[in-house]
């Protein structure tokens, strides 16, 4: 049933793509990458398996490299993990012919183990066109994040 659901999302969401002639390119890949950050919160994994590209490389903040399928175990949901939210925001999008380089910050909240864990990275993302979706994510890489100015 869950697999129906994913799947009927991604459908949607593929109906959405092809039908997104007034979105601009930039426009498009700025919607993936948001649905690629409401895929963790939501444990879509239907929806980043069509997103990632089978060669697929993210970084993260320590330098340890994760193939497709690590990444894609990130997604799914894990016992007694529970997310919060996972969201992005001041992303920027730059477009190059057929490559697309999305840059902003990541900030997630989760629960396990009885402890909440908070995260808030800066990241960079390559998309690259083709795919189910018109655009895949070809590369991530997570670093440290700037700090948060204080509240005026």
């Amino acid at each position: 049933m869950i697999a129906q659901v994913h799947g009927i999302a991604v459908l949607a969401l593929t109906l959405a793509v092809s039908n997104a002639s007034a979105q601009t390119p930039a426009e498009l890949v700025r919607s993936l990458d948001s649905a690629w950050a409401r895929s963790y919160a939501t444990h879509d994994t239907a929806f980043a398996q069509a997103l990632f590209a089978t060669e697929l490389a993210v970084t993260s903040s320590s330098g340890a490299v994760k193939t497709r399928e690590e990444e894609l175990a990130d997604v799914r949901p894990s016992a007694g993990l529970q997310m919060h939210f996972f969201r992005t925001k001041d992303v920027d999008v730059r477009m190059y012919p057929g490559t697309a380089i999305v840059i902003g910050l990541a900030e997630w909240e989760f629960e396990m183990g009885g402890q909440t864990r908070n995260f808030r990275r800066r990241y960079t993302a390559v998309y690259v066109r083709g795919g189910s979706l018109g655009w895949r994510m070809v590369a991530l890489q997570l670093g440290q994040a700037p700090p948060v100015k204080p509240s005026p």
